[in-house]
């Protein structure tokens, strides 16, 4: 009966030594768990394709008495592509505006903007434009509104493609207020909050 007594209480402080050590391993636990965060930041990110000067002019007359031609074809170009991104937090949606800084073109000269629609090169929810031309200003103008969580790709052939062209206004009346030279503005893409 000694015997009996004694293995019983070896097996007890034996039981009991390996319960402490699987308690101190985490193994005798039947689940273990721990928390992951997810970040996803909100961002509104907007950009062109190319930061290279564009030259817009109308074709000289190649015949005495002949004006200017303002619909020749080195008087528009289509080259440039508008980019962005855009995650909302608790917005409804972005929009973005465009604006010319430095209004430095010879009086009745106007540089007119559209905005195709975007190429489908990206996801998400991209912006809508009206198609309608724009005659761009120091006055910030709407150009692609109900942006949603989405991005169009970057560089030429993603996003909406913008077709600027050189228009004179009046031509009869400003045409005297021409001077030969070269005439430089920036034309500036804001992305904002609705």
């Amino acid at each position: 009966m000694k015997n009996l007594a004694l293995i019983l209480a070896s097996v007890l402080v034996f039981g009991v030594s390996m319960s402490a050590m699987a308690d101190d391993h985490g193994n005798s636990q039947s689940n273990a768990k721990h928390d992951i965060k997810v970040g996803i930041s909100s961002h509104s990110l907007v950009g062109v394709s190319s930061a290279s000067t564009i030259t817009l002019e109308p074709a000289a007359p190649e015949v005495a008495g002949a004006g200017l031609d303002f619909s020749a074809s080195s008087a528009s170009d289509n080259s440039v592509w508008l980019n962005y991104s855009s995650i909302l937090k608790g917005k409804s949606s972005n929009s973005i505006s465009v604006s010319m800084v430095g209004d430095e073109l010879p009086k009745g000269v106007d540089i007119e903007l559209v905005a195709a629609e975007d190429a489908g090169k990206g996801k998400g929810e991209v912006g809508k434009t009206s198609k309608k031309t724009i005659v761009l200003s120091d006055k910030s103008l709407p150009v692609v509104s109900e942006i949603k969580n989405c991005y169009t790709g970057t560089g030429s052939g993603s996003g909406h493609q913008l077709t600027y062209a050189l228009k004179m206004d009046n031509e009869g009346d400003n045409y005297k207020e021409l001077t030969s030279g070269d005439f430089t503005t920036t034309i500036t893409y804001t992305i904002t909050d609705n």
